[in-house]
């Protein structure tokens, strides 16, 4: 039960941590509440007849709370107007950086032979309440549009003419709309990688607490390095393996204290043996002075302590019996 706690412990710590980066990254792009801008816009054929359509695809990437209401342009070329209701549009996938693709297909009627250079589309965008832009422009891509074979008979009634073949549009359908295109697969990389990052966290924590202090405290003391050149350096580390072996072995809180304090307080336990009670207090005072007053030590000084804090760990270990009837 208590693995299983410190499990869902470590996980709600990680989805909050994520959690409120993505609320800072949302957030930003709320706040800039930017013009939606242009991915792609391409014809489903290079050229046209006159008096037929193309279908116009168009992607544009949009801040994620831009909605889209409709794919009827609010502008365009008279020479290209847009085949009524017949225009998609579809909500595309959103992306870890705040930010929402949507596709249109619109179909446009060729209505004569006027070049496209430098026309363009507008596209409406559902307003926010904000002041901000809402619509975006889309350059329209470069299209042929080719003259009929034959003049009709009537030129002043070309009606039968302009619709000799149904336009391309009469076939759209809400096949032509990309799929929601959100990567699944990085979202679930993510979360294979918090969990993965939690499982780690947890075995550590079980290696760690299954060792006994005592076992931890001898081997810190073990890697510790006599370095004459910084001695308050070696003292506060000597100080800390002390105090967290006597924290965790007899509960006693001592991290936020200096070395005499912490002595103080270990006088009160009648299982400290009394040599060690009488030694520790002179190291206590040495230890304090290296790192508070400047002090230097002898070069004696430094093995030394470090002996007595091994002898104290070694001679307050508990024997096989006693972490029996512990257990």
């Amino acid at each position: 039960m208590k693995s299983f706690l410190k499990i869902l412990k470590y996980l709600l710590f990680t989805i909050l941590i994520v959690g409120l980066i993505f609320v800072v990254i949302f957030f930003r792009v709320w706040q800039n509440n930017e013009r939606p801008g242009l991915v792609s816009a391409t014809w489903d054929e290079d050229e046209v007849l006159l008096g037929h359509s193309r279908d116009l695809s168009i992607t544009i990437r949009a801040p994620w709370h831009r909605d889209v209401i409709t794919a009827r342009p609010v502008a365009h070329p008279d020479s290209l107007p847009p085949v009524k209701d017949k225009y998609l549009f579809a909500k595309g996938g959103l992306d870890f950086s705040g930010y929402r693709l949507w596709h249109y297909r619109i179909p446009l009627v060729a209505t004569d032979t006027t070049s496209l250079e430098g026309k363009t589309i507008t596209l409406p965008i559902k307003r926010t309440g904000r002041i901000g832009p809402n619509s975006v422009t889309v350059p329209l891509p470069e299209l042929t549009i080719n003259l009929p074979g034959s003049i009709p008979p009537d030129p002043e009634n070309p009606q039968n003419f302009l619709n000799e073949e149904p336009p391309l549009s009469e076939e759209f359908n809400d096949s032509v709309i990309p799929e929601d295109q959100t990567n699944y697969w990085l979202i679930i990389a993510v979360i294979l990688i918090l969990l993965g990052a939690v499982f780690f966290l947890v075995r550590r924590q079980k290696t760690i607490n299954a060792t006994p202090p005592w076992e931890r405290a001898l081997s810190k003391l073990d890697r510790l390095a006599l370095d004459d050149t910084a001695p308050e350096k070696f003292f506060s580390q000597l100080t800390d393996i002390l105090k967290q072996y006597t924290a965790e072995r007899y509960l006693v809180p001592a991290r936020a204290k200096t070395s005499s304090e912490f002595i103080r307080d270990l006088k009160r336990l009648s299982d400290i043996p009394e040599e060690h009670l009488d030694k520790l207090p002179p190291l206590a005072r040495l230890a304090d002075g290296v790192k508070f007053a400047g002090l230097t030590p002898d070069d004696d000084d430094a093995p030394r302590s470090q002996n007595l804090v091994r002898s104290f760990v070694v001679d307050t270990t508990p024997k096989p019996d006693t972490e029996t009837e512990d257990a």
